[in-house]
């Protein structure tokens, strides 16, 4: 499977304007399209539905073909795809001409791109090793590779299809850069070779099929999970042979940490296999017979943090409590966790610190500032591995915490200059293992964030409530089977009313006991159910593969409570209304405090000036009213008027975000009502719209939080709508119960 390097305009839109509606990782990213996008560009979700009822997860090839989206109707040969390609027609017709101005400024990065993967993966050097590892025959087949420099994610990555088949791939060549990006496109050419329909004798989903049989859903999540990871690790092992420093995209985004069990069990044999230490068939049968020791559900589960809390908090009290094995247990466990979690944490830092590519760092020390522009070249994740290594642990966790605390702050900051400067003191030898989990799980019960990238964080706080509550049965039931009979036994060994000594001091070195179990089955990664830090609360027989009782049933999904940082102090308003003096006219507004509250609240503390506030000009901090001053900077006839803006670029806020109030009882079918902006989920700042007609697309995307409130009023948005220049607002004024 070797790939030619093509270039397509049309498609280079397509993904940018899917990235912008539905594939941004975040609303930190920088967009190209003013939001709220308009009907007819929104029609673009609709034509992407339509398409993936007929090719599924692909995107059709002849999408690269048109040279102009005017021209993609001409290309369609299957009735199936006329009505989506119709939408999608219109979608790109409308958002070209701002996309088109914002693709040249990566024109330098894609031509990087395209050198670095001829220095990387020329066919001589993958070919074979690759074929080799996944069991399929060497082709002269060629599949066209689109560097493209905007794509959605995740993954950032995807086929094109016609007639079922995959001719081509596109990677983000802005996302993916040097060996990442080589890595990323071998992973793509791996996939590609697996499908390509041909299945000879040795072909990895055969293999997989034969020693691990089965068809119910967690069998089945368990093979297509194993066939990613193992195409990941060739992927990776490939191009680490040509630059030793580059670290996998299996571990730095995410399939290590998402799948922990499973992914230690591939990582024990399948790279020995690709060192040439055992063959392939060997590898493969001594995964599946590490695999076959438990349920797939074992495997394919997420990670549950609420029970390592549970373990740690109750061993910590018996081992105060003076029960030696306990102890024990703790002590030859603690290194490991404390390698999991700072493992994890690491990780995820780097992901945070991608958040800031917005950031305006022009206020910020030189050293910040070039800081936060470096980590987001590229995945950040990535980048932030070769900073830390470069810089030191320290210094960059010094920045990486200065980065959270300051231009971080309008994208969530907060929550993470605490975990950062947590571990800047761990690497530096400054807090001990027992404080460093502690503070870990305190953070997590403070911000809730640290943990539900990768695990199942939906029982963590009421775990960690219990903790601060001494409630210890609740916290019984989420510790593994082996802590709950440490428990049990320490409860039946102990003399009635004899005192629990909290204050006991841990055992020397010399004084723990030998445990039989050695260092095996003390982390994630080689832990075995019901075993102490485990991950999993369940029975120890829970996962028999022959008694499995859920090892039918539909596959469990990973949840992830979302983070709500609604500010602790809000003012609360019977009856609201606001007046926006304009150089047009006055705007009458009735608000919503009683369904909106917090955004109602904001509302006014900007206009009033009794919110603090940044000013996106200067950088320090503001005085009086915020939105004294503005512009409606954006003016759609027959759509919507925007301000709130203090750039008038429809790019700044007032230095932080608040979640969404989405009442779902209201939406846009009406038109003039007053809304706020946002950059995506949970991130409204200042910037408000009012709408001019029915818009029922942005229904559910955007909080509602009033109308205007008489015809003198609407006349003047109406007027504003078709201003050719931007229309002055001179003041708010509130009148509040």
């Amino acid at each position: 499977m070797k790939f030619r390097q093509k270039r397509s305009t049309t498609l280079d839109l397509a993904l940018a304007l899917q990235r912008e509606l539905i594939g941004r990782t975040g609303s930190w990213e920088p967009n190209f399209l003013p939001r709220p996008v308009t009907p007819q560009t929104d029609l673009f979700r609709d034509g992407l539905r339509s398409w993936a009822r007929v090719v599924g997860s692909g995107l059709p090839a002849f999408l690269a073909a048109a040279r102009r989206p005017e021209d993609l109707i001409a290309f369609v040969d299957d009735d199936r795809l006329r009505p989506g390609t119709e939408l999608l027609t219109t979608a790109l017709t409308a958002a070209a001409p701002t996309l088109a101005e914002a693709l040249p400024a990566f024109e330098e990065i894609r031509k990087q791109a395209a050198a670095e993967i001829n220095d990387f993966l020329a066919p001589e050097r993958y070919l074979a090793p690759l074929c080799a590892a996944l069991g399929t025959a060497e082709t002269e087949r060629t599949l066209d590779l689109h560097l493209v420099p905007l794509a959605p994610a995740p993954p950032a990555t995807g086929f094109l299809i016609d007639a079922g088949k995959v001719t081509g791939i596109y990677v983000d060549c802005r996302r993916f850069r040097g060996s990442t990006l080589a890595d990323a496109v071998l992973t793509m050419l791996g996939w590609a070779q697996l499908k390509s329909g041909a299945i000879p004798e040795g072909h990895l989903s055969t293999e997989l099929v034969r020693r691990l049989p089965g068809s119910a859903p967690y069998q089945r999540r368990l093979r297509v999970i194993l066939t990613k990871i193992l195409v990941e690790m060739t992927a990776g092992h490939l191009v680490r042979a040509l630059d030793p420093a580059h670290r996998p995209c299996a571990d730095v985004l995410g399939a290590k940490w998402r799948y922990a069990r499973l992914y230690s069990v591939a990582e024990r044999h399948w790279p020995r296999h690709l060192d040439g230490d055992i063959d392939r068939d060997e590898a493969l049968t001594l995964i599946a017979a590490e695999l076959s020791a438990h349920s797939p559900r074992w495997f394919v589960d997420s990670v549950d943090p609420s029970s390592l809390a549970a373990d740690f908090y109750l061993l910590e009290w018996l081992t105060a409590a003076g029960d030696r094995t306990a102890r024990s247990r703790l002590f030859r466990w603690l290194p490991h966790l404390c390698a999991e979690l700072a493992g994890h944490l690491d990780n995820v830092i780097g992901n945070e610190l991608g958040h800031y590519e917005r950031a305006r760092t022009q206020h910020y020390p030189r050293e910040l500032a070039d800081f936060i522009t470096e980590i987001n070249q590229g995945d950040s994740r990535v980048t932030w591995q070769r900073l830390r290594r470069e810089r030191g642990h320290g210094l960059a966790l010094r920045l990486a915490t200065e980065a959270f605390a300051g231009p971080g702050v309008e994208f969530g900051g907060e929550a993470w200059a605490p975990v950062a400067a947590m571990m800047r003191r761990y690497v530096q030898h400054e807090l001990p293992d027992r404080v460093f989990v502690d503070q870990c799980f305190t953070l997590e019960h403070n911000n809730g964030s640290l943990f539900d990238k990768y695990h199942d964080t939906t029982t963590t706080r009421v775990v960690l409530d219990a903790q601060a509550a001494t409630d210890l049965d609740t916290l019984l039931t989420h510790a593994s089977a082996e802590v709950r009979e440490l428990w049990q036994a320490h409860r039946l060994d102990s003399v009635e009313g004899h005192p629990v000594w909290l204050g006991a001091h841990p055992a020397s070195p010399a004084e723990i006991p030998v445990d039989s179990s050695g260092w095996n089955a003390m982390g994630l990664h080689t832990s075995t159910p019901g075993t102490v830090g485990c991950g999993d609360r369940s029975d120890r027989n829970a996962f028999d593969p022959l008694s499995d009782p859920l090892r039918d049933s539909p596959v469990r999904v990973r949840q992830t409570p979302a983070r709500r940082p609604f500010s602790s102090s809000l003012r609360t308003y019977r009856s609201l209304a606001a007046v926006l003096h304009t150089e047009r006219g006055d705007i009458h507004l009735t608000l919503r405090p009683d369904e909106t509250p917090y955004t109602a609240d904001n509302f006014v503390g900007l206009a009033t000036g009794s919110r603090t506030w940044s000013d996106p000009l200067t950088g320090a901090t503001g005085e009086g009213g915020f939105y004294d001053g503005t512009v409606f900077h954006r003016r759609v006839p027959g759509f919507v008027v925007q301000g709130g803006d203090r750039l008038g670029t429809g790019h700044g806020s007032a230095g932080y975000r608040i979640p969404d109030e989405i009442h779902p009882d209201r939406g846009f079918e009406r038109p003039f009502q007053l809304a706020m902006a946002n950059l995506g989920r949970d991130s409204t700042g200042s910037q408000f719209f009012i709408t001019l007609a029915s818009a029922p697309h942005l229904n559910g995307q955007y909080t509602i939080f009033g109308e205007v409130a008489d015809d003198p009023s609407k006349d003047v948005v109406s007027g504003i709508a078709v201003s050719p220049t931007a229309v002055r607002l001179d003041r708010v004024t509130i009148l509040a119960t």
